[in-house]
């Protein structure tokens, strides 16, 4: 395989599938269509997919490795674009150049999405190998890796849209004070976020089935988040009222159309703190099972997890999750909240850094998408300010946001207060890091289907 260099800018096809992009300084980009590279072990084929670039797409449906010889620019980082089908776990994909192992991503992701590498490579000919390294096919599932292209760019990384995580970010706690709040016009924030926190809600939270509020918030592409709070109603939350009463306050948040998107509903959240009672866990299980199912049946566009209270992670591990597998295996992500006052630290940093980082990881861990559910630091205004400005430059960083979409992150809820609500240095300069982690929904949201975002 040649490469052409050509004085000004152009695009070049060496081959079927590798495309080259080069100036008078030299080659800047190598693009790799998936599709073109050659299959030396396992099961794989092509198909055609709309959503790929270039309409196809090369899905590996046993352990398998797809190879292709191609010449990488001096300082190139590396993009892969790739999906899975979730079963027990996300798919692993193995990133080989010249047979030395570069790293191995798990691809939670359940549409297109980017996977930045990181490793280091001279410039000149090498061999790129894409393994899918965990095959699994049970009776209820089957785990696929599909992949789409695979780029070698010498543009900085943190600028490079392929190379930026994405997360959709919303603002609650109600949907009208969330769409009046600057922040949220400011950063075209993807999602609001309303309560629901005992059947003293049931009569105004039903009054949105009837004005356009839901129906106009879907047609502009937007997102909403339901979340059930019922530490001060744990035996309602246990009852049959509440099971007829779900489905109320879904229809409800569904919207009478004519547009329809995606609710995210948050089942439980901080259920960790309604009841002391051994025996309740079990019972709030059952609950959530036949609560989940009866909000999919009302709404075909929900999409339902439960809420876990994050103040049980940190730095001291994973929780044991082992009672509630089945519910998360039942679930469509998962979801998690993350709250602490603004001057509690671990290790001369807030204490939700190693809680968001270990949660996270150990929810994505479960083949589930990842969804911050409430985020909040409370305290004094001058205290949450500072405490906001040091948490974002240790999380609100590309490596940082890389590493956590990674681990299966894809939403992420904030709670207004003075950090984000009052004019000044803090609200702009969160809104500016807000708008370069912000996902899209995916288009065409009038039909009543929700997928979870790439």
């Amino acid at each position: 395989m040649r490469w052409i260099q050509y004085v000004s800018i152009t695009t070049v096809l060496l081959g079927y599938g590798l495309f080259v992009h080069a100036t008078g300084t030299g080659l800047t980009t190598v693009d790799l269509e998936a599709e073109s590279m050659r299959v030396t072990s396992g099961a794989a084929g092509t198909y055609r997919d709309p959503e790929a670039n270039g309409g196809k797409a090369l899905q590996m449906w046993t352990d398998a490795t797809a190879s292709a010889e191609l010449t990488v620019p001096a300082g190139a980082q590396l993009v892969v674009r790739a999906r899975g089908d979730q079963c027990s776990g996300a798919p692993a994909m193995r990133v080989q150049v010249d047979g030395r192992l570069v790293e191995t991503v798990q691809v939670h992701a359940s549409s297109w999405a980017d996977y930045a590498i990181a490793g280091s490579w001279g410039a000149g000919a090498h061999t790129l190998s894409l393994s899918f390294a965990n095959d699994l096919a049970t009776d209820a599932c089957d785990r696929n890796l599909h992949l789409d292209r695979a780029v070698f760019d010498t543009s900085d990384p943190a600028s490079s849209p392929r190379a930026q995580a994405r997360v959709l970010w919303g603002l609650g706690p109600g949907i009208g004070d969330a769409v009046a709040a600057p922040l949220y016009r400011d950063t075209g924030m993807g999602m609001v976020t309303t309560w629901y926190n005992g059947p003293g809600d049931l009569a105004w939270i039903s009054g949105y089935a009837r004005p356009s509020t839901i129906s106009d918030l879907y047609g502009s592409g937007k997102a909403v988040e339901l979340v059930v709070w019922l530490a001060d109603h744990p035996e309602y939350a246990v009852s049959e009222q509440f099971q007829r009463d779900i489905k109320v306050v879904t229809s409800a948040l569904k919207g009478s159309g004519p547009h329809f998107g995606p609710l995210y509903v948050v089942l439980f959240t901080e259920w960790e703190t309604y009841s002391s009672d051994p025996g309740y866990p079990a019972r709030l299980k059952a609950a959530y099972l036949e609560a989940a199912a009866a909000v999919r049946a009302e709404y075909a566009g929900a999409r339902v997890a439960l809420g876990f209270g994050g103040y049980l992670w940190g730095s001291w591990g994973d929780r044991d999750l082992s009672f509630w597998s089945d519910a998360i295996a039942a679930s469509d992500f998962t979801a998690v909240q993350q709250m602490h006052a603004c001057d509690y630290e671990h290790d001369g940093q807030s204490a939700l850094v190693p809680q968001i980082q270990t949660s996270v990881r150990q929810l994505g861990s479960y083949g589930k998408r990842v969804m911050i559910s409430h985020f909040k630091l409370w305290g004094s205004p001058e205290c949450q300010v500072k405490a906001f400005t040091k948490f974002t430059e240790t999380v609100l960083t590309d490596s940082s946001m890389a590493a956590l979409t990674n681990d299966g992150l894809f939403a992420w809820n904030f709670m207004p207060d003075h950090y984000l609500d009052d004019p000044g240095p803090i609200r702009g300069a969160s809104a500016g890091l807000i708008g370069r982690y912000s996902a899209s929904l995916p288009p065409s949201l009038n039909t009543p289907t929700a997928g979870l975002p790439g």
